[in-house]
């Protein structure tokens, strides 16, 4: 078992949710930055799925590659998704304006972004957002709502399989790294065993808050 297990779960589960309970019909959806599209199986059936990504992305399963950040016309979508790479947007207020540009009135724009893990601090421009940072960048929107997927138990476990998979790591792949496998192995689904126990006991405040991940759900001005 991996040790993000707990936090792809909640992505997920979210995810699934947010689609599932969209209060309009579907027809177009833009998946920006896509990398490789491990999400489509939860977008809305039926509706026409576009893949956007960068120059130099190593998938190559995107339908349109562009420098441009959305390079589309008014109105051409009734879903914008931006998963799990928004937090790399390098003017984030821009990319808010661009996604409502491209949605038709009363659209619904779904972005998800990690919050309590690890980041890149060799990349300029990987940020971490608040809730209240993303209130701010969409706050010309309708009905914005800031989901927390994952509490503190979850963001604990994570954490910790992280950390126990970067001992994996150094342990390498030779004799004693093949030998220590099973045990990580093991070890790792046992913490996020432990992990899904004691989220179940979590009693998240509306106070204070150590999200794994949290999920903007907006609706495009009408």
């Amino acid at each position: 078992m991996q040790p993000d297990f707990l936090h792809l779960r909640e992505l997920v589960a979210r995810l699934d949710e947010v689609f599932r309970t969209l209060p309009h019909p579907v027809d177009d959806l833009l998946d920006v930055w896509c990398g490789s599209r491990p999400y489509d199986d939860l977008f809305p059936p039926g509706a026409r799925r576009v893949g956007l990504d960068v120059p130099g992305n190593p998938y190559g399963v995107a339908d349109v590659v562009s420098s441009e950040l959305v390079p589309f016309p008014d109105d051409s979508f009734d879903v914008v998704t931006c998963i799990q790479a928004f937090q790399y947007m390098p003017d984030p207020a821009h990319a808010a304006g661009e996604f409502a540009r491209v949605l038709r009135p009363g659209g619904t724009a779904v972005v998800t972004l990690v919050f309590g893990y690890e980041y890149d601090r060799e990349n300029a421009f990987e940020g971490r957002y608040t809730e209240h940072q993303l209130r701010a960048l969409f706050e010309a929107w309708d009905d914005v709502r800031v989901l927390q997927d994952g509490g503190r138990t979850v963001t604990w476990a994570v954490l910790t399989g992280s950390l126990l998979h970067g001992l994996q790591q150094r342990a390498g792949d030779g004799v004693r790294g093949r030998l220590a496998r099973p045990l990580f192995g093991v070890t790792y689904a046992g913490l996020n065993g432990l992990g899904l126990a004691l989220s179940r006991l979590d009693s998240r405040s509306d106070v204070a808050a150590f999200p794994m991940n949290l999920t903007l759900v907006a609706r495009a001005p009408r």
